[in-house]
């Protein structure tokens, strides 16, 4: 049964709910590099988080080559958009343990960390000419492998339960704007609010 399959149904404690779904470090690497050929969306977003932390090293290192609209900011938030779809995917698919440690990423990031160490190990290796750099750039980019491959083990084993995962303050600030425009245009009688003070890291914005 593929793991998307509608009627699979996931039960959080269920061992077996990740049997099919987490990818190896062999394979998230191949994904994220556009070498795995899988029907799966696990594959598709690793290939996707890959070309757009690739893009945005290009973005950084040459400005004025990139198109007007592929911007920094633009970018990260296609990343973002991405790390929701697989926090989405997770919520079904990768095993919950309610008595498990807690880990601090949630497996979107976690995966998207590992497709921008691919992107930039090997932008430093076919760029950089200090033979060190590159070198360095390589063995970061094996203990990320091995931190991915001991944290699906401890996942399937259920010693670790990573988090929901959040969009963060800019999703958090762009939909209380749209919700706060809705109540505006609402007609009398719609709820209004009034902001008499920002927090400070509001203000200094």
């Amino acid at each position: 049964m593929s793991p998307m399959d509608p009627g699979m149904e996931a039960t959080p404690e269920d061992p077996s709910t990740d049997a099919g779904s987490l990818l190896s470090p062999d394979q998230l690497l191949a994904a994220i590099g556009g070498r795995l050929a899988e029907p799966l969306p696990l594959v598709a977003w690793a290939r996707e988080l890959g070309d757009l932390h690739a893009a945005l090293i290009s973005a950084v290192v040459n400005p004025l080559r990139r198109p007007p609209d592929l911007t920094e900011a633009a970018l990260h938030a296609d990343i973002a958009k991405v790390i929701d779809k697989i926090n989405s995917w997770a919520v079904f698919y990768v095993r919950h343990s309610r008595c498990a440690r807690r880990h601090t990423h949630s497996f979107g990031e976690v995966i998207s960390h590992v497709a921008k160490t691919y992107a930039e190990a090997w932008w430093t290796v076919l760029h950089a000419d200090c033979e060190e750099l590159r070198h360095s750039a390589w063995v970061h980019l094996g203990e990320v492998r091995e931190g991915y491959e001991h944290l699906i083990g401890e996942i399937r084993a259920g010693r670790v339960q990573l988090p929901l995962g959040w969009r963060g303050i800019g999703h958090t600030r762009q939909n209380d704007s749209s919700s706060t425009e809705q109540e505006t245009d609402g007609g009398p009688g719609a709820p209004r609010h009034e902001v008499t003070s920002r927090p400070g890291w509001e203000q200094a914005q």
